[in-house]
């Protein structure tokens, strides 16, 4: 469709008096008459009133309405989608909501058209809806910020409006389409842009829960010592087997170093008064070190083994002796 400024009535031309051919025959050049383009028609204005020639008829300039019309007009004639615009006051001072309508018109009459001079139903359907008082005095009731909540209380008032009031205007079938209320677009922007903000925080807020759970979980590893650790780090791929088993072993080393330097500070036969199986304790040291089972047999009874060596203490048996404190001195 042609994109006209003006709905219905495209164009409006004055008409001169037509020329007489040989002196006899009244003619107009169809020069003189405007383009039609396509949906359009040709309605002439005549002394007694209009007459209109259907889309796609061709005038040869002799016909009785071309020759008397003393003007002409170019009417659309096919269905076509007006907006009305209309500013609505808010509850705050500055600041207006803008209320969009959108109405599907068609001229069912084009003569009717021209003889009521209707040159742009959009200004006729804005003046409909501001004839309705309690529609302009909606937005009064509510702050800028809550269009979203006014919305549907505008178009209820519009569709109840028309229902009982519709638009009257000669020639043209109207009917509404849609209703959009709008706030403006500095608001608008200041909206999105407390959103966004809001956004960022919540995404903040979970990756810091995300890292907190994290940190706790590998926390947690570190705190099973240096296997888990390594562990850790060759299932993240940032360590290779071999240097993991490295370093596990030089921390079961390590470990060892200082228990053998703590046994090695204790007080000579100290030993005697701690609850250590001396024999599981060879066997873990052997295993930490040679990596296999230590050559040692376990002896295969539910007795503890020996601790030292003694002489006979009680009922004939060989064992260790008990010290007592008072003969760490002898």
């Amino acid at each position: 469709m042609p994109a006209h400024s003006e709905y219905p009535i495209v164009e409006e031309r004055a008409l001169r008096p037509p020329r007489r051919r040989l002196g006899l025959f009244p003619r107009r050049d169809p020069g003189e008459l405007p383009e039609t383009p396509v949906g359009t028609v040709l309605v002439f204005a005549l002394n007694g009133g209009y007459k209109a020639y259907t889309e796609g008829q061709h005038l040869r300039g002799s016909e009785d309405a071309v020759v008397e019309a003393r003007s002409v007009s170019v009417v659309y004639m096919r269905n076509r989608q007006v907006t009305v615009a209309i500013e609505m006051p808010s509850q705050d001072m500055g600041y207006a909501f803008l209320l969009k309508v959108a109405f599907r018109c068609k001229v069912t009459d084009a003569e009717a058209v021209v003889s009521a001079g209707v040159e742009n139903a959009t200004d006729v359907l804005a003046n409909h809806l501001r004839n309705d008082a309690q529609l302009m005095q909606l937005g009064t009731t509510r702050p800028i910020e809550e269009v979203h909540l006014l919305s549907v209380e505008v178009t209820n008032r519009i569709r109840a409006y028309l229902e009982f009031y519709p638009p009257q205007v000669d020639g043209l079938e109207v009917v509404l389409v849609n209703v959009a209320l709008l706030a403006p677009n500095d608001i608008l922007t200041h909206g999105q842009r407390i959103k966004q903000l809001k956004w960022d925080g919540e995404s903040r807020e979970l990756r810091w829960a995300i890292e907190n759970r994290d940190v706790s979980r590998i926390e947690e590893i570190f705190k099973r010592g240096v296997e888990a650790t390594a562990a850790f780090g060759v299932s993240r791929e940032q360590l290779l087997v071999a240097d993991a088993v490295g370093i596990t072993r030089e921390a079961q080393e390590t470990r060892l170093r200082a228990l053998s330097e703590l046994i090695n500070r204790m007080p000579e036969g100290a030993l005697d008064f701690l609850p250590i199986d001396t024999h599981k304790l060879i066997n873990r040291m052997i295993t930490s070190v040679a990596g296999d089972d230590p050559f040692v047999e376990t002896p295969k009874t539910s007795e503890p083994p020996v601790l030292g060596g003694g002489r006979s203490f009680q009922n004939g048996n060989d064992g260790p002796r008990r010290i007592g404190l008072e003969e760490l001195d002898d």
